[in-house]
């Protein structure tokens, strides 16, 4: 992708992937998706949940963010947090988080009217159960300051052809490196695997 004057260009001067060192991640905990759905797809469906898990959203989200818990191959009750004045309370988020919750999906800005969430602390009312965030970038990435570590966020992914103006799918799909190796791919191809298998196959 060319470079042109703006932020798409896969590599900065300093040889770091450009959208790892944007969202403040490791170049290791970030991989290319073809669209923001695909990286929430892969988010919610990367995990098996235990009988009676649920996830917690809003009712401002846009339908990508809520639409993977849906499906009810994974088993997740769908838990909403109602809007007040297009606004949504932290209190009533950690109302809504117990136990049970496996994960809180929302927009860091919402698609509807711009309000934005506090990642970090919502973050904080998430790990209080074992539940992981997830985050919808594609209305911030690009445009605001944004640090996964400083707010600890577990997913994070963001369509590039709005903001970064980018092409279509080309998006990307940040993973807290702690979790990388807990999960299971839903999506496998050739090059998840060790590469030595090339090496060694005898054909």
């Amino acid at each position: 992708m060319s470079n042109s004057g703006s932020v798409s260009s896969e590599w900065d001067d300093g040889g770091k992937p450009f959208f790892a060192r944007l969202i403040g991640a490791k170049t290791e905990e970030k991989a290319f998706v073809e669209s923001t759905s695909t990286g929430l797809n892969i988010a919610a469906n990367a995990s098996h949940y235990p009988h009676g898990s649920k996830s917690v959203t809003t009712d401002l989200e846009y339908p990508s963010v809520v639409y993977p818990w849906l499906c009810k191959s994974l088993g997740v009750k769908v838990q909403y947090v109602k809007n007040v004045n297009r606004k949504i309370s932290l209190d009533d988020m950690e109302k809504a988080v117990d136990d049970k919750t496996v994960a809180v999906a929302i927009s860091h800005v919402e698609y509807a009217n711009g309000f934005r969430h506090n990642l970090r602390i919502l973050s904080e009312i998430a790990h209080e159960h074992d539940a992981c965030l997830i985050v919808d970038g594609f209305q911030s990435v690009g445009t605001m300051p944004i640090d996964v570590k400083r707010d600890d966020v577990d997913f994070l992914t963001a369509a590039c052809h709005k903001w970064l103006l980018s092409p279509p799918s080309a998006d990307y799909l940040y993973v807290k490196e702690d979790l990388i190796e807990k999960l299971e791919p839903p999506f496998v191809g050739w090059a998840s695997i060790d590469q030595e298998v090339f090496e060694t196959a005898d054909f």
